[in-house]
């Protein structure tokens, strides 16, 4: 059992020495003798009013003990009142970070099924592509053909017209 003065837990709550006497007076803080007599503050008192104390003030305020204060009971209680400050802040911090990591995959499928929701609009929305239009070299290949199949005709005209007039006439 810690027990610090009213300047000690004034210190270590953060707050000013009237408002421990304040909280005192008003019966929200419970205050007990200490052996030489003075007012004191029950470190468990304290955490309860004013909630968990940073380390620095909780260092400050067992500086400012009368060097009898300090006990081996009352160390292990401040260390395990430190501990259990520790515990509660490692769970915020996991909790936090698994709240934070469900809130990331929820936000990354929510976003795949927009990007796909997205795809499948411009699919509907896009005119289909058109065509290809057939390339130079074919329309050059089928010019020369033509023009190839003409030049033949116009030289062999008299043959093949004496060929077809034999076909068809017998």
């Amino acid at each position: 059992m810690t027990i610090l003065g009213i300047n000690a837990a004034a210190r270590a709550a953060g707050v000013a020495r009237s408002t421990i006497q304040r909280a005192i007076k008003n019966g929200r803080l419970s205050a007990t003798s200490t052996a030489t007599g003075d007012r004191g503050i029950d470190l468990t008192e304290l955490l309860r009013v004013f909630g968990p104390l940073p380390p620095s003030r909780l260092e400050q305020a067992a500086a400012l003990l009368p060097p009898a204060a300090p006990t081996a009971t009352g160390e292990v209680t401040l260390i395990e009142v430190l501990q259990g400050q520790l515990q509660q802040a490692l769970e915020r911090e996991r909790l936090t970070i698994e709240r934070a990591q469900d809130r990331e995959a929820r936000l990354l499928s929510l976003l795949e099924v927009e990007q796909q929701a997205r795809r499948d609009l411009e699919q509907k929305l896009l005119p289909a592509p058109p065509k290809p239009a057939p390339s130079w070299n074919a329309k050059l290949w089928l010019l020369l053909v033509v023009w190839l199949v003409a030049a033949l005709a116009w030289y062999f005209h008299d043959a093949l017209l004496g060929w077809l007039l034999a076909s068809l006439g017998g």
